[in-house]
Formats: C-alpha cells, sequence, structure tokens
C-alpha cells in the first residue's frame, strides 16, 4: 500500500480504487482456467496416454503377427521344395533318375509346378555327378570338399547360405541326401535366386519400407530394395538366436526379426516408425483440434461469465457507493441540525445582548451625563457589541465548516484541537445540559495524516450522540492515547449505555433506532474510518454508559481492494 507523503486531494486516492472488482478479475479468471483445465489435463492426459501406449501394444503386436504369417510362409516355401526334391528321390530312386532324359524330365515336371529351381543334380557320397540337368557345365565338378557337401553328410536336408561356388554367380542350394546299402547319394536343386527375392519382397513388403533375409553373420541372403546386395554384410549382422519376433525401435524406424525355422535365416522387415504409427499421428491430431476447441469454449466462457459477472458485481457497487454517499449527506444534514438548534440559540442570545446594549445606548442619551461620560460609555457599549458580532461570527464559520461539503485532503492534524472545535461549537448544548466535559490528551500533541474533513464528521457524530446519551447533567470523556503505529480516540458517556441486543448491530449499515428511520451514524462512522485506514469499536458498560474507541494510523494510506 502506497503512503501518501504530501497533502493530495483523497478524491484522487479513492479513484484508483475503481473499478474494485476488475483488480480482481486476472485472478479470478486464472482460477476459474486452472480449475477447468487441470482436471481436464489430468483426467484427458491419462486417457490419452493410456490410448496411445494401447494403440502403440496393438500396432507392434500387430506388427509381430505379421512377421510371423509371413516368416511361416517363406518357412512353408522351403519346406515345400524340399519336399519336392525327397519325395523325387524316394519315389524314383537313384538308377531311374540317373538314366539319360530321367532328370530333365524330372526338372521339366518341377519348373511346370513352380519355376524356382534352375537344375537338378545327382552327386555320389564322394561328390562325383552322377547326372545333371541345367544351363551350366557342371558335370565334371567335384564338390567332396565343399562345405554344402559336407555339412550335408551329417544330415538329410540342407539348404545352403547364398554363395558363389563353381558357376562364379550368387546363388543357394537344397540338397536332399538317399541312404543305400552301397552309400549315400544326393539330389541338389538349385533355387533361382531372381524368383526367391521377388518371392520373399511379395510376402514381407505388403508394408512400405524395406524387407530382407540375412544369416547370422548378417549377409544379404535376399536384398532390401531395388538394388543388389545380396551375399553383401549389412548394419544388421552377428545375430544370436532368440525366440519370436524381437523389435529394435528408433526414431526414425522400427524393425522386425524373426528367425526361420528350417535354415538359419533371420526374417527382417525394416519401416518408417511415422508410417506405422499414422493412425496414432492421426489421433494425436485429433485430440489436440479437440483440446485446443474445448480449451477455447472454456476460456471463452470463463471470460464471458467473470466479465458478466464483474460488471453486475461493479454496478452493484456503484449503487452501494451512490447509497453511501446518501446516508453520508443525511447524516451530515442530521448532525447540522442537532448543531443549528445551538448555533440558532447562541444567535439568539448574541441578537438578545446586542438589544440589551442598544437599550442602554438609548438611555445614556436621556440621562443627564457629560459628554466625556457618555462617550466613554457608548464607546464601551460598542466594543461590546463588536465582541458578540465577532463572536457570532466565529460560531457561524465554525457551523459553515461543519455543514459546507469540501474538497477532501491528506494533511498534518491535530486531533486535539479538532475535538476542541467541535466542543467550542456544541458548547451551546453543553451549558444548556449542565454536561460537564473532561479531556485526557496525550503530550506531546500527537500529528497524524488523514483528511480533517471526514475525521470531523466522525468525531461530531460521536460527540452529538454522547451529548444526546449522557442527558442533563451528564459527563462526557475525551480521551487520545498515542499508538504504535498511530492514536487511539476514545469518546465515553455517563448514559444509560448500549443494550446488548443492539451492540452486535451498531454498525450494520441499515440498521437504526431512530423513530424517524434516519441515519445510522455508527455505520456512517465504520465506513468512513475504513476508507481512511481506520476503525472503531464500542464497550458498554450497562447503566454507566458506552466508550467509542477509534483507532486511526499515523499516516493514511490507500486500501488495497
Amino acid at each position: 500500500m502506497a503512503e501518501i507523503n504530501s497533502t493530495v486531494p483523497l478524491r484522487e486516492t479513492q479513484d484508483r480504487d475503481y473499478p474494485y472488482f476488475r483488480r480482481l478479475w486476472n485472478s479470478v479468471v486464472v482460477a476459474l482456467i486452472a480449475a477447468s483445465f487441470i482436471p481436464l489435463l489430468v483426467i484427458g492426459g491419462g486417457m490419452y496416454y493410456y490410448t496411445v501406449s494401447v494403440i502403440e501394444e496393438k500396432t507392434l503386436d500387430n506388427l509381430r503377427m505379421e512377421l510371423k504369417h509371413r516368416s511361416h510362409a517363406i518357412d512353408e516355401f522351403l519346406t515345400e521344395r524340399t519336399g519336392d526334391l525327397r519325395l523325387l528321390a524316394s519315389n524314383l530312386g537313384l538308377d531311374h533318375l540317373t538314366k539319360a532324359g530321367n532328370l530333365e524330365r524330372s526338372l521339366i515336371s518341377l519348373q511346370s509346378e513352380i519355376p524356382c529351381f534352375t537344375d537338378l543334380g545327382i552327386i555320389d557320397d564322394q561328390g562325383r555327378h552322377l547326372a545333371y540337368v541345367g544351363p551350366y557345365d557342371l558335370l565334371s565338378k567335384n564338390y567332396k570338399e565343399t562345405s554344402w557337401f559336407k555339412a550335408i553328410t551329417k544330415r538329410e536336408v540342407y539348404i545352403s547360405d547364398v554363395f558363389l561356388g563353381f558357376r562364379n554367380e550368387p546363388h543357394f542350394i537344397m540338397a536332399v541326401k538317399q541312404e543305400t546299402p552301397q552309400g549315400f547319394w544326393i539330389i541338389r536343386a538349385t533355387v533361382d535366386t531372381v524368383y526367391f527375392e521377388n518371392m520373399v519382397k511379395g510376402v514381407l513388403s505388403e508394408r512400405s519400407g524395406d524387407s530382407f533375409i540375412v544369416n547370422s553373420d548378417g549377409y544379404f541372403q535376399a536384398a532390401p530394395g531395388a538394388v543388389n546386395k545380396v551375399m553383401k554384410q549389412g548394419q544388421i549382422r552377428y545375430l544370436k538366436y532368440f525366440q519370436g519376433t524381437k523389435l529394435d525401435i528408433t526414431k526414425r524406424d522400427i524393425v522386425a526379426m524373426t528367425w526361420l525355422n528350417n535354415v538359419s535365416w533371420v526374417c527382417v522387415v525394416r519401416l518408417d516408425r511415422n508410417e506405422i504409427y499414422r493412425s496414432l499421428r492421426n489421433m494425436r491430431i485429433v485430440a489436440g483440434a479437440v483440446l485446443g476447441l474445448g480449451g477455447f469454449i472454456i476460456v471463452l466462457t470463463v471470460l464471458l461469465t467473470t466479465n458478466y459477472l464483474l460488471t453486475r458485481l461493479e454496478t452493484k457497487r456503484r449503487n452501494i457507493h451512490f447509497l453511501s454517499r446518501q446516508l453520508r449527506q443525511s447524516s451530515r444534514i442530521a448532525s447540522s441540525m442537532k448543531l443549528a438548534e445551538g448555533f440558532v440559540r447562541e444567535i439568539n442570545d448574541t441578537l438578545s445582548n446586542i438589544d440589551l446594549v442598544i437599550v442602554w445606548i438609548e438611555e445614556l442619551f436621556q440621562k443627564n451625563l457629560s459628554k466625556e461620560l457618555k462617550r466613554r460609555e457608548i464607546g464601551e457599549s460598542l466594543k461590546q457589541i463588536k465582541n458578540e458580532v465577532s463572536r457570532t461570527r466565529r460560531s457561524a464559520e465554525r457551523f459553515l465548516n461543519t455543514t459546507r461539503p469540501s474538497m477532501p485532503v491528506i494533511e498534518d492534524i491535530r486531533v486535539g484541537e479538532l475535538l476542541n472545535d467541535i466542543l467550542a461549537l456544541v458548547n451551546q448544548e453543553l451549558r444548556f445540559n449542565r454536561i460537564t466535559v473532561r479531556t485526557d490528551y496525550a503530550e506531546p500533541p500527537p500529528v497524524i495524516r488523514s483528511d480533517p474533513t471526514k475525521l470531523r464528521e466522525v468525531f461530531q457524530n460521536l460527540i452529538m450522540n454522547a451529548v444526546t446519551a449522557a442527558g442533563k447533567d451528564g459527563q462526557i470523556t475525551l480521551q487520545i492515547k498515542p499508538r504504535e503505529s498511530g492514536i487511539s480516540v476514545s469518546v465515553s458517556d455517563t448514559g444509560p449505555g448500549i443494550p446488548k441486543d443492539i451492540e452486535a448491530k451498531s454498525f450494520d449499515p441499515f440498521f437504526t433506532t431512530k423513530s424517524d428511520g434516519t441515519v445510522p451514524d455508527f455505520a456512517v462512522n465504520a465506513d468512513i474510518l475504513e476508507k481512511l485506514g481506520g476503525r472503531i469499536s464500542v464497550r458498554r458498560v450497562p447503566g454507566k454508559g458506552a466508550t467509542f474507541t477509534v483507532d486511526l494510523p499515523s499516516r493514511y494510506k490507500i486500501r488495497e481492494p
């Protein structure tokens, strides 16, 4: 609260208080918006993150399931092709397949069903070709020292990694071993790499992204995209066996991997994360739009509602201020009427004194006195008339100062002098009722900064009420005590006191015990003192009067709403 350090109009400081409730508008708006948004964000945010987590998990589960089905399709292809070779070997036998033309007819039969084999060969247990049909000159080649031949000797079916071999071109083979009493023999088929890659891409590439097959060392068995990377090592390498489907999620990609059952290969699908989470991204956009629209509606509703309510409150407050001014004016008029009675009585006394002096002067002219004596007597009479006029003028000035509206200002006030002026104004009333006034002012006289006009109104009301309460032959006590942050002024009377049931209502703005229903002086005093930063209290002593105490700050401070 800002302190007033110079004489300034009080109206200027009070104007800063308008509009009163607009100072609370920001706080109310922030509180209401927070009260609306916090539950919305907590509940909506919780539901959003739960939904996001569910959608993400469902999406990844679907991806795992898709990769499982697709890897199963590749496994079925490899199983069926090795089954074709096993069926061919077991049904036709070595003697039939090695006869001229039979192996070629078998290859044509296999290719008519699925064109995945490029050649067929029958190899004995020493790695020598017993029969061969295909586009390459391999009949004279011996495979005893090759890795695939060494591997097939230990198992019945073998599928190799992609390698160059004698033909010096990337390919992989399927081999089935048949046991005989004389030893074993092998039916060997070369798989068309282009056909296999197209088949793999068709199975794995239903989503946008890269799909490929690598061996455990990371060498491509079916290359990704359009670039031929077969037998080249990619970023995924040196894999260890794991169960099920493995997901590797980065900021940009989701990589899904699973092992094939028939061969040590890994099916890999690399997908764009934005693409896989497109539905989730769409949901986020919708959620953001809903949140934005809901927030806009909430803010707009809060602003319109609070603005409407505060406008109504401001209107009510202005009406209350107007009524308060009317009440203060009514109080001032009523107090002035009380003072006017004493003032009129004082004027009447003055006129009576002047009339007596005039009569005395007239008598002087009838008496046979010397000129010098007449001059002296007339001079004394005129001096007496002048004194009476001066005294009446001062009383009239005090009365006008009390009743005349004035611009309120903040200035230094000696409260003792202010109380004495009011006592002088009601002196006729005090003398008429034979009321004794006792004063107890602190020394040195305390000085405060406040509005003298408002304080005069407060203390005038209190003293006039004390005069009324004290009645004939009563006593009024005025006391000024210094406090830590101001002064305390007490007005006591020896009247009947305030009834207990009325004491609690004394400062209600519309409560009055007057038969004409006018001016609740105590409430007016309380309203004035509140604006000046002070307060008023009452202490009753049944049958012994009442004491009203006014606490005032040493320096006027602007009230904060």
